[in-house]
């Protein structure tokens, strides 16, 4: 795979495809997590040229139609603010200025979430040089996310695109163990996850729903909790392997709005109560892994009385010796209300892609990277 700092972009024209999908309201942005995080990409860039066209989607609006609520406008303006400097808004690939410039939310353009070849070939004759630094898109087959580095004369990784593959594939080397951590509201989206994990993992910690179903495939009664009564041959399958950590204390109550909750032990959950989070079954997890993966909360952490399993979960990934490898986008939030994420060895801005990623799928910006 060709990478960023190993391409000469002296004078050349680069095309710069980031994820900057940010949550937005009444023009102002209210997460910069993903803006800050393209930042090195871009500097370095302009460094070795100012012809940088800046390209990213926000949200899903109809393709073919300008949506003023989606435009990329708010996030052009903080990187001006950033960069000391103005930059272009355009909306078009065929007269792309010579300066810094952003153009307006891709998938305005039709044929984007298709991968539609003329726009794919649109988009790649447009640069001497087509960056993809989007990990968090990596695993969508659109045109600017895999068309454009298929056409590109001369398409690389960028810095933070690497720097996800370089951690992701350091922790799931063959032959290495890992500590691993799986919470969530359903096991059947994260079972390829489960999966993948168990040959390197020591133990694989399991919280939120996913829990539950385990937990009832165990045999234990978890009265009107969340439970996929369809995954619980699959459940009890994973559960034979004995490397599936099931808590041994949990938190419940009548409703998420209820007052009251108890913190029980798993045999005594009520019939007319729900497990709406955890305690961390510290004394089955090993401290001796070179590396922790974590993906998902242990709980409903966004309510204050069912956010003590995540809480707890962070506080012992903060203390450990381990390289703690964390990602997906509930997991971001939850480290970012109880934590920092320089307080871990890598924290993923992505999402979907690094779920398909642990689930050891082939992602197409990266095969299409590998190929150049």
């Amino acid at each position: 795979m060709n990478h960023l700092e190993r391409t000469d972009l002296k004078d050349k024209k680069v095309g710069l495809r980031v994820d900057l999908n940010v949550p937005i309201e009444n023009g102002e942005i209210l997460s910069h997590e993903r803006l800050s995080a393209a930042l090195p990409s871009i500097l370095y860039i302009l460094k070795r040229t100012k012809k940088l066209c800046v390209i990213t989607h926000l949200g899903r609006p109809k393709e073919g139609e300008f949506d003023i609520d989606l435009s990329v406008l708010p996030i052009k303006k903080w990187f001006e603010k950033r960069l000391n400097e103005e930059i272009d808004l355009i909306n078009n690939f065929e007269n792309i200025p010579d300066n810094v410039c952003f153009m307006e939310n891709i998938r305005f353009f039709n044929g984007e979430n298709d991968n539609d070849k003329n726009l794919s070939e649109q988009i790649a004759k447009a640069f001497d040089v087509y960056v993809m630094d989007a990990f968090a898109t990596a695993h969508r087959a659109a045109a600017s996310t895999l068309g454009a580095i298929k056409f590109s004369k001369n398409a690389c990784s960028g810095l933070l695109f690497s720097e996800e593959i370089k951690n992701l594939e350091s922790a799931l080397k063959e032959n290495k163990q890992i500590l691993s951590i799986v919470g969530g509201s359903k096991i059947s989206t994260k079972l390829k996850v489960i999966h993948n994990l168990l040959p390197n993992s020591s133990a694989i910690v399991v919280g939120g729903g996913i829990a539950n179903t385990f937990l009832k495939a165990a045999g234990n009664s978890i009265g009107k909790s969340i439970v996929e009564d369809d995954m619980l041959d699959k459940a009890k399958e994973l559960l034979s392997t004995n490397k599936i950590v099931l808590p041994k204390h949990v938190y419940v109550a009548e409703t998420p709005q209820s007052n009251k909750v108890d913190l029980i032990p798993i045999e005594d959950v009520p019939e007319n109560q729900m497990i709406l989070d955890i305690e961390l079954n510290e004394n089955k997890i090993s401290q001796n892994e070179e590396y922790i993966i974590w993906n998902g909360p242990l709980g409903i952490f966004e309510i204050d009385k069912f956010s003590n399993g995540t809480k707890q979960l962070i506080a012992f990934l903060e203390n450990s010796k381990s390289k703690v490898i964390a990602g997906g986008g509930e997991t971001l939030f939850a480290i970012n209300k109880f934590s920092d994420t320089s307080k871990f060895h890598y924290v993923s801005t992505a999402g979907g892609a690094f779920l398909e990623y642990l689930s050891g799928n082939n992602l197409p910006s990266i095969e299409a990277l590998r190929l150049k």
